[in-house]
C-alpha cells in the first residue's frame, strides 16, 4: 500500500509537471503568434539602434527640458548629438526564404522573451511544495530578481552595446558599401539582447553557488583579481578594439560580479538564520 502511494506522489507530480509544460509551451506560442503578426513595428523598434543612437535620445531629452543654448544642459545635448552617428550601412533581404527565417526569427524572439516571466513563474510553482519555510520565503523575491537582471541586460544591450558594435562594425571596411542581410541583423541584435540579459544574471548565479556551498562570499572575494581579469580579457574579446568599447562591458560586469559577492553574503546569512 504505502508503494502505491508514492506511485501515485511519483504520478501526479509527473502530471504536474506536464501541466506546467503545456501552460510554458502555449504561453510561448502565443507570443510567437503575437509576434509575427506585428513583425513591423517590432522590426523598427530592433532596427532603432542603427537609425538613431541612444545618445541622440538623451540629447532630445535634455533639450526638452532645458532648451539648446545658454547652459550647461544645452551644451551637453549639443555634445551628445555631436558624438552620435548612425551606421553608414543599409539593411537588405536576398532572397524569399531570408525573409521567411527574418519573419520566424521575429517571431520566437519575441515569444521568448514575453514568455520567459511565465516560464519562470511555471517553475518556481512546481519547486514551490517541496521548499522549506525559509526558502519559500526567498523565492517569489528571487523570482522578480531573475526578472529584474534578465531585462536590465536586454536593455542595456539594446540602447548602449547595439548601437556601439553597429557603428565600429559599419567603420571596419570603410571603402566598401555596407549592405546587411536582415536575417543576419535580426540574429546579431537579438543575440546580444538576449545574452546581456543572460549575462545579468551573473549576481543571481554567484549567490546559487553560495547557497548549494560550492563557494561562498569570502571565495569570490579572494578570486576577484582573477574575476577582473577574465572580465577585461572577455570584454576585450566581445567588443571593438577600442577602451571605451571595453569599458561598455567590463564595467557593468565588475559591478555586477561585487554585487553578487553581496548577494553571497546574505545568502549565507540566511542559510545561519
Amino acid at each position: 500500500m504505502k508503494s502505491n502511494d508514492v506511485a501515485m506522489t511519483f504520478l501526479e507530480h509527473l502530471g504536474e509537471l506536464r501541466r506546467r509544460i503545456i501552460i510554458s509551451l502555449i504561453t510561448f506560442g502565443v507570443f510567437t503568434v503575437i509576434g509575427m503578426t506585428f513583425n513591423k513595428p517590432i522590426l523598427y523598434i530592433l532596427e532603432l539602434p542603427m537609425r538613431s543612437p541612444f545618445t541622440n535620445f538623451l540629447a532630445d531629452a535634455i533639450e526638452l527640458r532645458a532648451g539648446s543654448e545658454g547652459s550647461t544642459l544645452g551644451f551637453l545635448s549639443l555634445t551628445l548629438r555631436s558624438e552620435s552617428s548612425s551606421p553608414e550601412a543599409e539593411i537588405v533581404t536576398t532572397g524569399a526564404m531570408q525573409i521567411i527565417m527574418s519573419y520566424l526569427t521575429i517571431g520566437i524572439t519575441t515569444g521568448i522573451i514575453l514568455s520567459l516571466p511565465v516560464i519562470l513563474f511555471q517553475i518556481w510553482m512546481f519547486i514551490f511544495p517541496a521548499l522549506k519555510s525559509n526558502e519559500r520565503r526567498i523565492a517569489l523575491p528571487l523570482f522578480f530578481t531573475i526578472i529584474f537582471f534578465f531585462l536590465l541586460g536586454a536593455i542595456f544591450a539594446y540602447l548602449i552595446v547595439v548601437p556601439v558594435v553597429l557603428q565600429f562594425a559599419a567603420g571596419i571596411f570603410p571603402d566598401y558599401r555596407n549592405l546587411w542581410d536582415l536575417r543576419t541583423y535580426l540574429s546579431f541584435v537579438t543575440g546580444l539582447i538576449l545574452g546581456f540579459g543572460i549575462a545579468f544574471e551573473l549576481p543571481v548565479v554567484m549567490a546559487f553557488l553560495a547557497r548549494i556551498g560550492i563557494i561562498d562570499s569570502r571565495g569570490f572575494r579572494s578570486k576577484q583579481r582573477l574575476a577582473i581579469m577574465g572580465i577585461f580579457v572577455m570584454s576585450a574579446m566581445l567588443t571593438p578594439a577600442d577602451p571605451g568599447s571595453m569599458l561598455l562591458m567590463a564595467i557593468p560586469l565588475l559591478v555586477l560580479y561585487q554585487l553578487g559577492i553581496f548577494f553571497a553574503f546574505l545568502v549565507e546569512k540566511e542559510v545561519e538564520i
